[in-house]
């Protein structure tokens, strides 16, 4: 069989030859360096916003922080990482998912570094917020960037890779916490923890662009290219010609926009990723920056023993995302939702009951632990999944930023609640947020699992085009053609 002529087999890319090509190339090496790659960052990225919990009794002490200002430094990492996920959400659409994916790494490994010289409240607050703004944008873009280069068949098993990082990120800030900050102090513990990091932000450079996304934007020679580096041959784009010939070309899709987040094919969409973001990362982001704080000051513990016990929380948390990452693809993002913040839920109420023990709240907090990480691991390769190519790192990056919200609110209530001695406030609005979410994916939610990306968002394709014709855009890749 003669070759494809790569330059005359360009003009026939479009968006379902991708896509197809993608879900029929086998499990490639340069595939799973990607995936490596993607997954390290989001391994430094969690691993530096839990060095702030482990840091956090210490900063308290040197600062004489109340509890209500704890609660602000610890949001501020929070409150950047949601304007972060709306700023390279847009930038990542708008000019490619590279530069976003190699930036927000750099971004946060030099705030991350420079926390090491706060010598006030008020600057570590704006530092943290600065780091927060490269970790807001990384998640997202990470999550779309495997979702767009990704077989169906293994597409939750590679999204997974992101969240399963996380919890190995808190093993490990856990543990340089307790090895670190009683002989070193705070200041050693952000000075060791930037520099495996920056490390990550140069190898990202390497990464190629997204065929899908480069395929939406009429770069058909870059695209072949990043095809060809993920290992798909151009005989294989000829076969996948061949496979789609007989259905019609898609169209070349408009410009994001945040309006088409709520057009009738994808507001329930985009509600839901809201939803399952934002209402547990009341919980899960408040609870990891306070759980050294909690054994301390409501349970009695040393430093020590609060920062031993947060290192074995870790481990549970790291069990409880691989249970989900070797069965999502075959259960499903549904059922680990609704379970894992179903779990957690109970859990949360359960603290209800504890009263100064610290063994028990130990024994609960590993068991919401557990639960709370399973259901983060299922939403975030499925976030990226509900979304059209063209709005793909928009919508996962505003119900992520969404998250952000949730997850500067969590910690700031905590805080006030704690400061006012309204303790068992905290574990009834934390619980609530994840019954929240486990109602939402019983209404809302929709199962990814297996699916063609493609055909999953063909609805919300079909009628972004039909829009982008009503306002005069000429967005037809034929008519284009024909044009010239």
């Amino acid at each position: 069989m003669q070759a494809a002529n790569p330059a005359s087999a360009d003009e026939k890319l479009n968006l379902r030859v991708i896509g197809h090509a993608i879900d029929a190339m086998p499990t490639t090496r340069n595939l799973l360096t990607v995936v490596i790659i993607a997954a390290l960052a989001s391994f430094f990225d969690n691993m530096d916003s839990k060095l702030l919990g482990n840091a956090l009794p210490s900063l308290a002490k040197e600062f004489s922080m109340t509890s209500a200002t704890m609660g602000w430094v610890t949001s501020s990492t929070m409150w950047g990482m949601t304007a972060g996920s709306f700023i390279w959400g847009w930038i990542a659409d708008k000019w490619g998912r590279r530069i976003a994916f190699t930036l927000t790494v750099l971004m946060f490994s030099v705030f991350s570094g420079l926390t090491a010289v706060s010598f006030s409240v008020w600057i570590l607050l704006v530092i943290r917020f600065l780091a927060g703004v490269g970790l807001g944008g990384a998640i997202p873009v990470d999550a779309a960037i495997l979702a767009e280069f990704a077989p169906a068949r293994i597409r939750g098993f590679c999204g997974a890779s992101l969240p399963i990082a996380f919890p190995v990120g808190t093993f490990l800030a856990s543990l340089l916490g307790l090895l670190i900050v009683p002989n070193h102090g705070w200041r050693g513990l952000f000075l060791v923890g930037v520099v495996p990091a920056l490390l990550v932000a140069w190898v990202r450079r390497g990464v190629p662009e997204s065929p899908r996304w480069l395929g939406n934007r009429g770069r058909f020679a870059e695209c072949r290219q990043a095809l060809n580096h993920l290992g798909i041959t151009d005989e294989a784009l000829e076969h996948s010609r061949l496979a789609v010939a007989n259905e019609p070309a898609p169209p070349k899709l408009p410009k994001p926009l945040f309006r088409d987040l709520f057009t009738p094919e994808l507001w329930r969409r985009t509600i839901h990723t809201w939803i399952i973001w934002g209402m547990p990362l009341m919980s899960s982001w408040g609870m990891t920056y306070f759980m050294p704080t909690f054994f301390i000051k409501l349970h009695g513990s040393t430093l020590p023993e609060a920062l031993t016990y947060n290192v074995y929380i870790s481990l549970v948390a790291i069990a409880g995302r691989g249970t989900v990452f070797f069965l999502l693809d075959r259960i499903g993002r549904k059922p680990f939702t609704i379970l894992g913040y179903g779990g957690a839920a109970t859990f949360l109420f359960t603290m209800l009951a504890i009263h100064h023990n610290a063994l028990y709240f130990f024994y609960v907090a590993c068991a919401y632990m557990y639960f709370m990480e399973m259901g983060m691991c299922a939403i975030t390769p499925y976030t990226p999944e509900v979304f059209p190519v063209h709005i793909r790192v928009l919508g996962s990056s505003t119900a992520m930023g969404i998250g952000r919200i949730g997850g500067a609110v969590g910690p700031l209530m905590i805080g006030i609640f704690m400061g006012r001695g309204h303790v068992s406030w905290i574990w009834v609005m934390l619980g609530s947020g994840c019954l929240i979410a486990v109602l939402a994916t019983i209404w809302l939610g929709i199962e990814t699992r297996g699916r063609n990306l493609e055909q999953l968002n063909q609805a919300a394709t079909d009628a972004a085009f039909a829009k982008a014709r009503e306002r005069g855009e000429l967005v037809d890749r034929s008519q284009t053609t024909a044009a010239k």
